[in-house]
């Protein structure tokens, strides 16, 4: 029983190690599936004292850089998910974005919605890697 006790501590200490591993500066891609509309995304991942994470997110639209203001940060076991709100022409959005880190890059899906989630707006891909 002690040796299933250690294993047991040795994984979850190498699990919240790994997550670690995945703070730094990220630059990729989003594209819609439903729309023409794509551009850059840009964010800092970051953790805290205590195993919190921070992020701070902006994408392009139209070619223009749009600030967002997070709500939710979770990372663990190599996947992300984040939720921000931004506003466009004068309505506040909810953007949750998933993804998994493939050793490479994070990669997954995006889902756009009005900020109190009564209707769905977008959705699509995203991906972004390490800024070098």
């Amino acid at each position: 029983m002690p040796r299933l006790l250690t294993a047991v501590l040795v994984l979850i200490v190498a699990a919240f190690a790994a997550d670690r591993d995945l703070a730094g500066r990220f630059a990729g891609e989003w594209k819609s599936a439903s729309s023409e509309n794509g551009g850059t995304i840009q964010f800092v991942l970051d953790q805290q004292e205590g195993g919190v994470w921070r992020c701070a997110l902006t994408f392009t639209l139209d070619g223009s850089e749009v600030k967002t203001v997070m709500r939710e940060v979770k990372v663990q076991d190599g996947k992300i998910e984040v939720a921000y709100d931004f506003e466009l022409q004068g309505t506040t959005l909810r953007s949750r974005l998933k993804g998994e880190w493939d050793g490479g890059a994070f990669r997954g899906k995006y889902e756009t919605t009005v900020s109190d989630g009564s209707q769905q707006i977008d959705n699509g891909s995203w991906s972004a890697s390490i800024k070098k």
